[in-house]
């Protein structure tokens, strides 16, 4: 009984936490760092030779962290045992997945920052809707600060899961969103 009452007691306090998008970082692909990348100029030799080998396999798998912040203001500890997650830019939906396998405590009166990994599959995104291409090209321009006065909205629909007992739920998705790019 005590067991279970401390167990219900970290979800209630999951259910007082408050969670907000922080940013977008370590943007990846063809294993090339792709943040602080301006211009081709900025590629080393070995960056184009795996760039290369990646468009001869057509491996355009972009990956990326969504950092999300998790404040527990309560005076006694949060579990979230897993997440579920949705990427949506401008509305169109570019990547969901989820992780059974790390489990988070977070901590009394702290703010507990969780890497959301995301992997976009580029190929899908062509082969979908045209906006969906076009919301990812402005997005990648807006991060880069190559924004034309038209931000981009990236929304990520985040589901933590708990153990009540021995079965895993999950609440529904919180919304979390962040503006990218000039709105000059």
């Amino acid at each position: 009984m005590v067991l279970s009452s401390c167990g219900l007691s970290k979800v209630v306090n999951l259910l007082r936490c408050s969670f907000d998008m922080d940013g977008i970082t370590d943007i990846t692909w063809a294993g090339v760092n792709l943040s602080n990348i301006s211009s081709v100029s900025d590629l080393s030799i070995n960056d184009l030779k795996s760039a290369a080998a990646a468009i001869k396999a057509r491996d355009f798998h972009v990956g990326c962290n969504v950092k999300v912040n998790v404040k527990n203001s309560t005076p006694r500890d949060a579990k979230m045992i897993a997440y579920d997650y949705e990427l949506l830019i401008d509305d169109a939906s570019v990547a969901t997945g989820s992780t059974d396998n790390q489990s988070f405590i977070i901590r009394p009166n702290t703010t507990t920052p969780i890497k959301v990994p995301i992997a976009i599959d580029l190929v899908k995104i062509f082969k979908n809707q045209e906006g969906e291409l076009n919301s990812l090209v402005k997005f990648a321009r807006n991060l880069k600060d190559y924004g034309n006065g038209d931000p981009s909205n990236v929304k990520i629909k985040f589901s933590p899961k708990f153990n009540v007992g021995k079965n895993v739920q999950k609440f529904p998705p919180f919304v979390l969103s962040k503006t990218v790019g000039n709105k000059e």
